[in-house]
């Protein structure tokens, strides 16, 4: 009974917790519903969607240019979220989509957009859905098997439990906001879903509109949906009843049920979010804030929209297994602990708004919870500005693209919250040689009044070289690479004597001055700066720290950087529960199903023999004077990680010098020097060699010839050090008086020892 007594308050400390959450786009920079105001506050949340997030969020629209990204470069995706993810304290799902299309538009005002044409085809107003779709949510019925509580709805998908009334934020569907995957066409395009539920990644993939059709009742023109709208007019949501709908209001116009088309992209990633506590907007573990880096489609478009959904589920009941039979009170909580529902009901545990509950039969004890279960659980939104996707010029083909942006906005920390002090996106980048890095930021003209310099309602850049002083050696993460600007200090390098990323020197002036050369505070220069992409060849190899003189402002605000230049080529790629398949040149590495248990960050590298005595300095070396190896390494990080199922290396040929069949494969573990042999197989018809690990290492290949020599090197030193131990202790236990003597003998060497000492 005690133990029941203790459940029973437990859970009833839990469902007290309001859950209240908020999420904020930071790069690319998201508007929270804000325009140009000049204000903390935005003006209008209900302009394009419903963030349900604090009136103080969010970026205002940028100024003197527009943003773009080349097709298939990296973008890092940055926000914070306010409650936990990748913890036991709540479900967190992050979705992130995007959609394109000409149309878009930021707009020009803080007025929403009214549902007529003349409103759509107004430039004054912001518009990241069509009135098509805006309207066919309006005319089609809600999906009235879902689980809405005692919340009193409307009849079409504009009216959810989270928006009962159907309040109008835009062109947004309420209902197509509120749940994923949605069963209706939509024009958004998954990218990544990160969930705590690693079980649902398949369901969520498989759904996915990406990949999968959409069936829809619907108009043949958006002049029916226009009169049907303006009649209050609902159709159905299934095929059977749209097929059988007639309205004599309409003339013998009837709806057709359609389908649409998959999006024919790919299946969404689906990863395991990264770990986030409660009540906290800041960074996760590793000193940054969540991060997706979107590789960017293929594609060519003007006018593109990022968002972001962040959905925060409680555990009081099943919500994947609840639908309409549990609404209007008939869900009852910890229900096992009543003899009936009615007592259960009696003692107010019933799952409704701010319920009283009695905690004790007979006691005049009772507690109201802060419920609202119009919030329980509760989607979250953000969505950036527009920006342009375009295809790559021919000399940026086939060498990967890294964008550098701007963080943030004017102002101290109390000043920009929920936003961010101004900083670089990202703050540390590591690249292979041979890349480009696309350095661009934009601002605003009318941001929130704010600590700084310059005006005070401007937002300004640049970039430098920080002074290239002397540096302490065991800051350096890679003792290979050589330090150029130390990152304690606040100084800027001379230009003519700066060597950042060995860029040419009117390359150095702009991002000093942002474009212009006439103000020490950048006051003429523009909020939007684009240097454009540069390619970063093996010559610039090293670590290079670099400042913004405009904003950085020692005691107050940081806003520095860090770029790693390496000499080998490398790429990351996370990896979760699905299979996934990464390639370094023409090496393929596939990581099946199941390999992981969670969410991994995999960086696989590939070094030369000399580099290789180079970067692992005391086991490369040790490996590379026992035996001539190939000139190819490959190196899967990090080390320690042991896989379920073993990974899988596709090696060609060609880089074995077409002697496949004179080839072993050895692998090392850098940090402790052990050694192992590999089994491995010939694909004459792909022309490649194959073999598996079930561990991380460093992965190198010897000719068949003296790998024996080789292992016996290794092994036999190994073996000998085995016996000699083995026969100490022997020796020891049958001479029991002898190992009395040397245990004395050690005793008085150590008491001289520290004596002296």
């Amino acid at each position: 009974m005690s133990l029941n007594i203790f459940l029973l308050c437990y859970t009833i400390l839990i469902l007290i917790q309001p859950i209240f959450t908020d999420i904020y786009l930071h790069n690319p920079r998201g508007s929270n519903n804000r325009h140009n105001e000049n204000t903390p506050e935005r003006a209008n949340a209900q302009l394009s969607f419903d963030s349900q997030n604090n009136n103080r969020g969010g970026y205002n629209v940028g100024d003197d240019g527009a943003i773009y990204y080349y097709a298939n470069s990296i973008l890092p995706i940055q926000w914070t979220n306010q409650h936990s993810c990748n913890d036991v304290n709540a479900d967190c799902t992050l979705i992130l989509q995007y959609t394109c299309n000409d149309s878009l538009r930021d707009g020009a005002s803080t007025t929403t957009i009214p549902v007529t044409v003349a409103g759509e085809q107004n430039s004054t107003y912001r518009l990241t859905e069509d009135l098509t779709s805006y309207l066919n949510c309006r005319v089609r019925s809600r999906n009235k098997n879902l689980f809405t509580a005692e919340q009193n709805l409307g009849s079409s998908s504009t009216s959810t439990r989270q928006n009962p009334a159907g309040t109008r934020y835009g062109y947004e569907c309420p209902e197509e906001r509120d749940y994923y995957p949605y069963w209706q066409p939509t024009n958004w395009i998954d990218i990544a879903i990160l969930t705590n539920r690693q079980d649902l990644c398949s369901y969520y993939r498989q759904n996915s509109q990406n990949i999968q059709s959409r069936f829809a009742c619907t108009f043949s023109s958006k002049d029916i949906l226009i009169a049907a709208n303006n009649l209050g007019i609902i159709i159905p949501n299934n095929k059977e009843q749209c097929e059988a709908f007639s309205d004599s209001r309409l003339n013998g116009t009837k709806p057709s049920w359609v389908e649409y088309p998959s999006l024919n992209q790919p299946a969404p990633e689906c990863y395991t979010p990264s770990y986030t506590r409660e009540n906290h907007l800041g960074d996760i573990f590793g000193s940054d804030m969540p991060v997706y880096n979107w590789t960017l489609p293929n594609i060519s478009a003007k006018k593109c929209v990022l968002r972001v959904r962040y959905n925060i589920s409680t555990a009081d009941y099943d919500s994947w297994n609840i639908n309409s039979t549990s609404n209007l009170g008939n869900l009852y909580v910890m229900k096992e602990y009543f003899a009936n529902e009615s007592t259960a009901q009696n003692r107010g545990y019933r799952y409704q708004t701010n319920p009283q509950i009695q905690l004790f039969d007979g006691l005049n004890l009772t507690l109201q919870l802060a419920i609202n279960t119009q919030q329980y659980g509760r989607v979250f939104q953000d969505r950036s500005f527009t920006f342009e996707i375009r295809q790559r010029p021919t000399e940026y083909q086939d060498r990967p693209i890294y964008n550098l942006n701007v963080r943030g906005r004017r102002g101290n920390i109390v000043q920009v919250y929920p936003a961010l002090e101004y900083d670089f996106v990202p703050n540390r980048l590591e690249i292979p040689p041979n890349s480009y890095v696309h350095i661009q930021w934009i601002g605003s003209n009318t941001t929130p009044p704010g600590a700084g310099q310059g005006n005070q309602q401007i937002d300004r850049n640049n970039l430098l070289l920080l002074t290239n002083k002397k540096i302490n050696p065991n800051w350096n993460q890679f003792q290979y690479l050589n330090f150029t600007g130390l990152y304690i200090a606040n100084l800027p390098e001379l230009l003519n004597q700066s060597t950042f990323l060995n860029l040419s020197l009117s390359d150095l002036r702009n991002l000093a001055a942002s474009g212009q050369n006439t103000d020490p505070l950048l006051l003429n220069a523009t909020a939007y700066f684009d240097l454009g992409p540069r390619l970063i060849t093996d010559k610039s190899s090293g670590i290079y720290h670099y400042v913004s003189t405009r904003n950085n402002d020692f005691s107050n605000r940081d806003q520095k950087g860090r770029i790693i230049v390496q000499p080998f080529q490398f790429n990351y790629q996370t990896i979760g529960q699905n299979t996934y398949t990464t390639k370094l040149e023409d090496t393929t590495v596939i990581f099946p199903e199941g390999s992981v248990n969670t969410t991994v960050p995999i960086k696989l590298s590939k070094f030369s023999r000399d580099q290789l005595s180079q970067i692992l300095p005391l086991n490369g070396q040790n490996i590379v004077s026992k035996q001539t190896l190939f000139d190819s390494v490959y190196v899967v990080e990090p080390y320690d990680l042991q896989f379920s199922s073993n990974i899988q290396f596709q090696i060609p040929f060609q880089e074995l010098n077409n002697d496949q069949k004179n080839v072993d494969v050895l692998q090392f573990e850098p940090t402790n020097g052990v050694y192992l042999k590999l089994l491995s197989t010939l694909d004459t018809n792909n022309r490649v060699l194959k073999f598996q690990s079930d561990t991380a290492g460093v992965f190198v290949f010897v000719e068949k010839s003296s790998s024996s020599i080789w292992v016996a090197g290794v092994v036999i030193p190994i073996v000998l050090i085995v016996i000699i131990i083995i026969s100490t202790v022997i020796y020891f236990r049958l001479s029991p008086n002898r190992y009395i003597q040397v245990k004395d003998q050690l005793t008085k060497t150590k008491r001289s020892f520290f004596s002296r000492v």
